[in-house]
């Protein structure tokens, strides 16, 4: 054995910085690369953004953004200048300022009105809306403008607390242990004498010879041990307390007057809060409505949920001695009763899933033929720092005549700083390039579901990525969480690939075709007579579409289409 050196000659993948950057903005959202950029534009220096305002532009400028008017010739830039200035204070002295700061309008103008707002400056309306309110939040302040007394409020708070998301107060549930058996008399079982035996005996008993007491474990999982041997081992009884009670006995007070805030505080708005369950609640928003036990809807709601939430009415109408259509009549009340009071309300200590979407492209069709469109609201007009540049030209001027210059760490800096600048912009103009042109083949494999003349074609990521010569992870990185504003609305570009399902012909159809027909064909149904899962199966054969009963119900449960029992309608 020796060790020496050895030329090799090998291919591998390397990501330089470029490739790296590329892939990181490939796969921002417009929202994403904004703020991406933003940054950017703070942490290098060499990054500037390119003014559009060309008025404001000096003479000094050099490198003006593409499209924008040439310089004013040299001489003329400051008298006009000086011109406009004097005119501008000229006019200043004539306008009455205190009539002006009344009348002005901050707000922006009117959609179409094609005036300009003058603070673009401002925040948008995303920034300036504050959180929602939460149930147990509007509840506080309904019982602090009513006339209970101190306690009655303290209780009130405390019974808040025990209320679940959903606006119940439910009992929780609580593991209790039950009474050990003793342990043996100087720690031995019977027929035993020696230590070793005394562990095998303890061993054999199994858990109810097991120590009350938390036990020294040399990996410090006594205290986990000790809960999952309540809960899981025979001598754990799982019992529920009920809020009221724990309330009563946490503030020493009785039962009753614990009681008499909860049905004070399930008057207020929303009807029904702090309800041990759902028949309660609608009983306390009948109650309101001014419905009492002689009533059909009550008794309905008191004696037959599980019948009426199976929509067995006849078997309601048999044992209240009525007919179907007085039942149809109290079922048409319940139904306008609200089951969950908490619905319009954020849960407690949650922020509300809200979630901006700005469209990265625009499709729009102008005489026969559609247009892609790229969104650059937003985005800035990225350039290099001449002042940088002149740096960097300088010292390699010097460098070519000739001169030495001494090692400085800020001219290393400034280069590594001004390539990161345009491997930037260079990633940014290929990522436009490239969504611009995954969505023109987009656009060209699915032209009769844009022209609204057919349903949605089979496509795949690798017919994309073949038309447009690029890699399928390319495709995928551009269509997530990518969307695109069409005159049939938003929509995700990964919404356009669909797998294929065969026709009886041979032929292919995309599977959100298949959805949207199931969601036609239920949209026709009768609805006292609600088609079941087979019957569709046999409708979409009749159509050309052939799929199993399984797959109908699969994908009838992703439209959210409830089963045909549920979707009858008897009245």
């Amino acid at each position: 054995m020796e060790l020496k050196l050895v030329p090799k000659l090998q291919q591998s993948l390397v990501m330089t910085p470029q490739l790296k950057m590329a892939i990181k903005l490939l796969t921002l959202n417009h929202l994403e690369l904004k703020d991406a950029v933003a940054q950017e534009l703070i942490d290098n220096p060499v990054l500037e953004e390119v003014n559009d305002d060309v008025s404001r532009a000096t003479a000094t400028d050099v490198e003006a953004p593409a499209g924008s008017a040439p310089p004013p010739p040299e001489g003329t830039s400051e008298v006009s200048l000086g011109t406009s200035q004097q005119q501008q204070q000229d006019a200043g002295a004539n306008i009455d300022w205190e009539s002006y700061a009344d009348s002005y309008n901050y707000l922006p103008p009117a959609a179409g009105s094609g005036r300009d707002t003058q603070f673009d400056d401002l925040p948008g309306i995303d920034q300036t809306l504050t959180r929602g309110e939460t149930l147990e939040e509007h509840l506080l302040w309904q019982v602090r403008m009513s006339d209970m007394n101190e306690l009655e409020c303290q209780i009130a708070v405390r019974l808040l607390g025990e209320m679940n998301d959903d606006g119940f107060l439910d009992a929780a549930p609580m593991v209790t242990p039950e009474p050990a058996a003793p342990a043996p008399k100087n720690g031995a079982a019977a027929g035993h004498d020696d230590d070793d035996d005394d562990d095998e005996a303890m061993l054999a008993d199994g858990p109810a010879r097991a120590p009350a007491g938390p036990v020294d474990d040399a990996d410090g999982d006594d205290q986990a041990a000790e809960p999952a041997l309540l809960a899981d081992g025979p001598s754990a009884k799982a019992t529920r307390i009920d809020p009221v009670e724990l309330v009563a006995a946490e503030l020493d007070i009785p039962v009753e007057w614990i009681d008499a805030v909860r049905k004070r505080i399930m008057r207020l708005d929303p009807v029904g809060v702090l309800a041990r369950d759902l028949r309660e609640c609608l009983l306390v928003q009948l109650e309101l409505w001014g419905y009492d036990d002689e009533t059909l809807v009550w008794r309905i709601v008191e004696r037959h949920m599980r019948e009426a939430e199976r929509h067995n009415f006849a078997a309601i109408a048999r044992e209240e001695k009525t007919t179907l259509e007085d039942v149809g009549e109290a079922m048409r009340i319940v139904e306008q009763l609200e089951p969950r009071p908490a619905r319009n309300f954020i849960a407690q200590g949650a922020m509300p899933d809200s979630t901006y979407i700005t469209p990265d492209v625009s499709v729009q069709k102008l005489g026969d033929d559609w247009h892609v469109l790229l969104n650059e609201d937003g985005l800035p007009k990225l350039k290099i720092s001449k002042f940088y540049l002149d740096q960097l030209r300088a010292a390699q001027a010097a460098r070519a005549a000739g001169q030495r210059l001494a090692a400085d760490p800020s001219r290393t800096y400034i280069k590594d700083k001004k390539r990161s600048a345009e491997w930037l912009i260079r990633s940014i103009y290929q990522r436009q390039r490239t969504i611009y042109r995954v969505v023109e083949s987009i656009l060209k494999h699915q032209r009769d579901w844009f022209d609204g003349v057919g349903p949605l074609r089979p496509l795949i990521l690798k017919e994309v990525a073949d038309d447009i010569e690029m890699h399928e992870s390319t495709v995928s990185r551009v269509t997530s969480r990518k969307y695109v504003h069409t005159p049939r609305g938003v929509f995700e570009l990964k919404y356009f690939f669909n797998s294929a399902i065969q026709t009886g012909d041979g032929a292919n159809i995309a599977a959100e075709a298949v959805r949207d027909e199931i969601k036609r064909v239920v949209a026709g149904e009768e609805p006292k007579k609600p088609l079941s899962d087979a019957q569709i199966v046999k409708i979409l054969a009749e159509r050309n579409i052939e799929i199993a009963r399984r797959t109908v119900a699969k994908y009838r449960e992703e439209l959210g289409i409830l089963p045909s029992n549920r979707r009858k309608k008897v009245f």
